[in-house]
């Protein structure tokens, strides 16, 4: 009786290891790519502007203080707030040397820099035709931004999923079948996924020219947001 039933229970398990083993057929799926881009306005132009002492003639200096308040002067006709003007750097602009020998020496021009942040290409451009090139040795645009790009990249995003899965109930259907839940997504590293502007020197459009009034407008190119995503989808 013993026996029989241990004979009876080794059927059993082996049976169960068996069933175990079986290979569970793997769902039917669809692996696709979608894309999606969006060109966005600037709302944010950051200039940058390096004033510098020059000869007025062989002996007489124009100070960077004289240049700086002559700058001043413009940005309050322009209207630009000074909150959205920063010093960058100067050269010798600070330094006890200069301040020492300023008077003494003629060789010597010190330079200073402000970073400006505009709120359009407009006021860019305002800027520039009052800008004297005289004592401004470079403007140049250094880039520009969206206050909402984080929002506009969401959006993008989402946009690349739809895509995917249009893409993939349109192939699926194609072949009569259906398509299913979405069981795998996943960002792809997208290399040019944010891509600013235009680099505008003021050495090319002012201080070559005769005058700055005689400078074309710029045109600022729009900020492109691509995204890629890649989705896994069930085949019904």
């Amino acid at each position: 009786m013993k026996r029989e039933f241990a004979t009876l229970a080794l059927a059993f398990f082996t049976t169960l290891i068996f069933a175990q083993n079986e290979t569970k057929p793997l769902p039917r799926t669809i692996e696709v790519t979608g894309s999606a881009e969006m060109e966005i306005e600037p709302d944010e132009v950051y200039l940058s502007v390096n004033l510098r002492e020059y000869m007025k003639d062989k002996n007489i200096k124009v100070y960077l203080a004289e240049i700086d308040k002559e700058f001043q002067k413009v940005l309050a006709a322009v209207k630009i707030d000074l909150k959205n003007v920063s010093v960058e750097g100067a050269n010798a602009y600070y330094n006890y040397e200069y301040w020492r020998n300023e008077t003494k020496r003629t060789d010597f021009l010190a330079s200073k820099t402000y970073i400006i942040k505009l709120p359009n290409l407009e006021k860019y451009n305002d800027l520039m035709q009052k800008l004297d090139n005289k004592g401004i040795e470079n403007a140049s645009l250094q880039h520009t931004e969206n206050s909402k790009i984080e929002t506009y990249r969401q959006q993008v995003k989402v946009n690349a999923l739809k895509a995917a899965k249009t893409k993939a109930k349109l192939m699926v259907e194609s072949i009569g079948s259906l398509l299913g839940e979405v069981v795998f997504i996943k960002e792809i590293n997208n290399s040019n996924m944010y891509q600013p502007m235009l680099y505008e020197s003021m050495s090319n459009r002012v201080l070559n020219a005769q005058s700055s009034a005689s400078a074309e407008p710029v045109q600022m190119q729009k900020i492109k947001v691509k995204y890629e995503i890649e989705a896994h989808f069930l085949i019904k």
